[in-house]
């Protein structure tokens, strides 16, 4: 090539590079972080949104880095489950769904049964006495969610309940706050 052509095509790529949205782009910072706090208000819905929104701008990864829980003990607090004296295998682990990621998780229930179907589940250790209000839940760091194509989220929706797919965990004023670690692909 010679050197005129290759001139050119140099200032053809500045100009390109001038005109692209840096976004949050930092060479040397792959991996972003947000926090999903969700106080309950006695159903398994929710429906938060983000103070800003999250620009996911390569296709990324995305982790869950931790979950906490904080529930009433009892029924006699205020109507809350009884942990102690409940039916465990139902409370044996929470089942949440986001309604933005793309979990691709699979199930062995059949007959149409999608309580697990694209689920993420979350062991949910039964607490003692002790510590029946409040729980960190981990098996281990960095559990695999899913893939994200390059999007901007505002809000995050979805579903927390037990193993079976209907029970209410959470009353009101209980509450759940999960860390997610978004780990961009080179």
């Amino acid at each position: 090539m010679e050197y005129g052509q290759q001139m050119k095509q140099a200032r053809d790529n500045a100009l390109v590079g001038l005109y692209q949205n840096p976004g949050y782009q930092f060479e040397r910072r792959n991996k972003k972080t947000f926090i999903l706090r969700v106080d309950s208000d006695g159903t398994i819905n929710f429906n938060e949104t983000l103070r800003e929104p999250l620009i996911i701008d390569r296709l990324s990864d995305i982790y869950l880095e931790s979950f906490l829980t904080w529930h009433k003990a009892t029924d006699s607090v205020g109507g809350g489950i009884d942990f102690l004296n409940s039916d465990k295998i139902k409370l044996s682990a929470f089942v949440l769904h986001i309604n933005e990621f793309n979990n691709q998780g699979n199930s062995s229930l059949n007959d149409g049964d999608t309580r697990l179907f694209n689920k993420i589940i979350i062991p949910h250790e039964i607490p003692d006495q002790e510590d029946a209000f409040r729980k960190a839940h981990k098996s281990r760091k960095l559990n695999y969610i899913c893939s994200m194509n390059p999007t901007t989220l505002s809000s995050l929706s979805g579903t927390i309940t037990g193993i079976d797919g209907t029970i209410p965990i959470f009353v009101e004023n209980d509450m759940f706050l999960a860390e997610f670690v978004i780990v961009a692909r080179d």
